[in-house]
């Protein structure tokens, strides 16, 4: 019998390459292969007679076929998701995704554990270095939210779509005094938000803007609360939380989920942790985006060029 291939043992045992080279090279356990597919791929490759050769085809061409996604708790709705999408681009490109929970002070030694083709974050406590990046030598790639830094490549939403989202359904559910809590970080995140907000609601309507701001540095549920209170007195029945900190603060309190009596709702633009057991209609978030993104950034593993934009 002739000597398989790796490609044909992938294709025989329904994994990728990267799989087969991991499982056939003892290195399953870095990367927490299900039992059941190791089985497939060892006994797979003794039907088809593969033997590896002497090199770890894993590293040919200085490529692992390994992606690290770190976050701080995968059961985050937002990572949880973010895990859901990346995984499934990740299999359909030819890669293996290894998410790793990490602290700030545990990020580096992670990120030197295993030989990533690229290391994804999704929060900003994980933003490395300038000295961190250059050391790695892959692509690191923000999940979600942008950084000013052009080390740093980003995979963001379409705020600007996001936003006229949010004042739409705002606006169908008869809250046509629409208010906007921002942070007092001026990012381009929260500039497009804004300007938004302003172009699509008060320039299209002729209303003034209503925005309260918040420093991020000290923001607590009294200074979130507040602030919703002062927008409401200057006549908003409906706000747009820019941050899913601010949403998650402002609801976590009693007397703020009370003022739907008094016909407030709120709008976010991410689904925030605990909203299923919100009153209905009090809240109403914008349309994930992760499945496009997720593919955005596999493109741009698997390029290694610039994101493109969304």
């Amino acid at each position: 019998m002739s000597k398989a291939t790796l490609n044909q043992v992938a294709q025989k045992a329904g994994v990728s390459k990267t799989t087969v080279s991991l499982v056939l090279n003892g290195k399953a356990d870095r990367v927490n292969i299900a039992q059941a597919t190791r089985k497939r791929v060892i006994e797979t490759a003794k039907t088809l007679n593969y033997r590896p050769g002497k090199f770890n085809p894993v590293r040919l061409n200085g490529h692992s076929g390994i992606i690290g996604f770190f976050a701080g708790d995968f059961s985050r709705h937002s990572n949880s998701k973010w895990l859901q999408h990346l995984t499934n681009a990740a299999t359909t490109a030819g890669y293996v995704l290894l998410p790793q929970i990490v602290t700030k002070e545990s990020f580096n030694t992670k990120t030197e554990s295993i030989p990533f083709d690229a290391i994804i974050i999704t929060e900003r406590d994980f933003i490395p270095d300038k000295k961190t990046i250059q050391a790695l030598k892959v692509p690191v790639i923000c999940a979600g939210f942008a950084t000013e830094n052009a080390q740093i490549k980003s995979a963001t939403p379409d705020f600007a779509k996001q936003t006229t989202e949010l004042i739409q359904l705002l606006y169908r559910h008869n809250k046509k005094a629409i208010g906007m809590l921002c942070t007092t970080e001026k990012s381009e995140e929260q500039k497009t938000k804004i300007v938004t907000y302003k172009e699509n609601y008060c320039e299209r309507f002729d209303i003034p803007p209503n925005i309260e701001m918040t420093p991020s540095a000290t923001m607590t549920e009294t200074t979130v609360n507040e602030a919703c209170k002062q927008l409401i007195e200057k006549g908003a029945n409906g706000i747009i939380f820019e941050t899913s900190q601010m949403a998650y603060m402002a609801l976590r309190d009693s007397s703020v989920r009370l003022l739907q009596r008094e016909d407030i709702m709120f709008a976010a633009y991410n689904k925030i942790e605990g909203s299923e057991l919100l009153p209905e209609n009090l809240l109403v978030t914008a349309t994930p985006e992760h499945e496009r993104l997720a593919k955005g950034i596999m493109e741009t593993v698997t390029s290694n060029s610039p994101l493109k934009k969304p």
